[in-house]
């Protein structure tokens, strides 16, 4: 059996997973752009295991030769970049990490959320320019004893309420199935409707996959009812949210703070560098050197399971 990595910095610990149980890996070149469109394709039908990340699209024309068992694994939480039509689901199999990188992405929730609420980018301004903190235009406000609000009760959802309540705020939560979460009643979180969690939050995070129930849930209308000096952040798919009505409202109240962790091509030209209630960041959320090695030895084992 082979394997083919598009990852040429793939580490060793999982490379040697997959050794140990006779698969062959074969490693992308090093500094070589990594495969798309049809050279992943080729990829694909030569290989019995492909590990890709979530740049590397994967439409449902690529599986329609598929004639025998094919593992797609993706070194990510999401797979909503790979489309295998209903008439291949039982040759190709999917495997994820979902787990890996949940800690990660819940610390960098909280970094954003820390420095917009503590306004530390128009403060660093300020003080590289010699004034003390009369010059401060923003308003410095404490999590402890605000209300966060989480949109979406999966596995990252769970770590940013857990961690919210850590720091003294009160919890609220929308999801599509509350019922399925009673954990999260029992840990204290109130399940609130979407609307009245917008207009009630303090600090917003979105942590929800990308479906067509989720595309655009939370809308112009939504963001609308956002408090004046509330701070929203996203670490989710862009289509979740009305990226354009977020940034309006950042750019025309200076109080509101927006922190997006998202593929910046998506929002480039959207945004200003000087707005400092906005922070963009490079989608590097889940990016940690740490997380990283649980990413692919999760995906790696993941993907035994399924051989």
């Amino acid at each position: 059996m082979r394997a083919y990595t598009i990852f040429d910095d793939f580490p060793q610990q999982s490379l040697a997973m997959l050794q140990e149980k006779g698969i062959e890996v074969v490693v992308h070149p090093k500094g070589k752009a990594r495969p798309q469109g049809d050279e992943l394709k080729q990829l694909l039908y030569q290989f019995d295991i492909i590990f890709i990340s979530t740049a590397q699209q994967m439409p449902e024309e690529m599986f329609a030769d598929i004639t025998v068992p094919k593992v797609v694994a993706t070194a990510s939480s999401g797979k909503d970049h790979i489309h295998v039509p209903a008439d291949k689901v039982a040759l190709v199999r999917i495997a994820n990490a979902p787990n890996a990188n949940r800690s990660t992405v819940t610390e960098h929730t909280f970094a954003l959320a820390l420095a917009l609420r503590k306004q530390l980018f128009e403060a660093r301004a300020v003080a590289s320019e010699g004034k003390n903190k009369r010059a401060l235009q923003g308003r410095l406000h404490d999590l402890t004893g605000s209300t966060m609000g989480v949109i979406g009760a999966g596995g990252i959802a769970s770590r940013v309420l857990n961690m919210a309540r850590c720091f003294g705020m009160r919890c609220l939560c929308w999801t599509f199935n509350p019922e399925k979460h009673p954990e999260l009643v029992e840990a204290g979180v109130e399940f609130t409707d979407l609307d009245t969690l917008c207009s009630t939050a303090d600090v917003i995070s979105v942590n929800i996959p990308s479906t067509p129930e989720s595309r655009l849930l939370v809308d112009k209308r939504r963001v609308s009812l956002m408090k004046d000096d509330a701070v929203f952040i996203t670490t989710s798919r862009i289509d979740v949210t009305d990226i354009d009505a977020l940034i309006e409202k950042a750019e025309s109240n200076m109080h509101f703070g927006l922190g997006m962790d998202v593929d910046p091509q998506a929002v480039m030209g959207k945004w200003h560098a000087d707005n400092r209630n906005i922070i963009v960041t490079p989608h590097i959320g889940g990016g940690t050197i740490e997380s990283r090695i649980r990413l692919f030895n999760e995906c790696c084992e993941n993907a035994l399971k399924l051989l």
